[in-house]
């Protein structure tokens, strides 16, 4: 794939864009969201489950919710052969404003310890390791929780 940088547009996901987030999901997840799953996902927040698009056809996506004046990230996820191409970095932007438009005061993610380049990508753009929350995925491994303060 060549780079993404022009022509990005973000948009609300639809049914027919779960195939290709599964395909997606799978390469950078270790636990991977069912299509049933994302489908349920989709119907839960319509307005907060969004892919990323070029001519080359989608490129990422991600899925957003706002709880208790906060806004969670359940899934951010961008096709392997393009990560580094800004397209993850759209994204997290376009759920930082969506997050503001709401008035959310924060927002946070949950990530594997293990996760280095998520770590890493979520610390460069102001997230900080919060508390860990023990056993959190399904083969045992704990999450670390990010949060964001959207009011500094």
């Amino acid at each position: 794939m060549t780079s993404p940088k022009a022509g990005v547009v973000i948009r609300k996901a639809t049914a027919g864009d779960i195939p290709r987030i599964v395909q997606i999901e799978s390469q950078s997840f270790k636990d991977p969201y069912t299509p049933l799953l994302l489908m349920n996902l989709l119907s839960l927040y319509p307005t907060g489950f969004l892919v990323a698009e070029t001519h080359q056809g989608i490129l990422g996506y991600m899925i957003i919710r706002i709880i208790s004046g906060k806004g969670h990230i359940i899934a951010l996820a961008v096709d392997g052969a393009i990560r580094g191409k800004g397209v993850g970095s759209n994204l997290l932007k376009k759920a930082i404003e969506y997050f503001k438009s709401r008035s959310a005061k924060g927002a946070w993610l949950e990530v594997r310890p293990s996760n280095n380049s998520a770590l890493k990508f979520y610390g460069k753009r102001g997230f900080q390791p919060l508390h860990i929350i023990k056993g959190y995925y399904g083969d045992g491994e704990d999450a670390l929780l990010l949060y964001h303060n959207l009011l500094s």
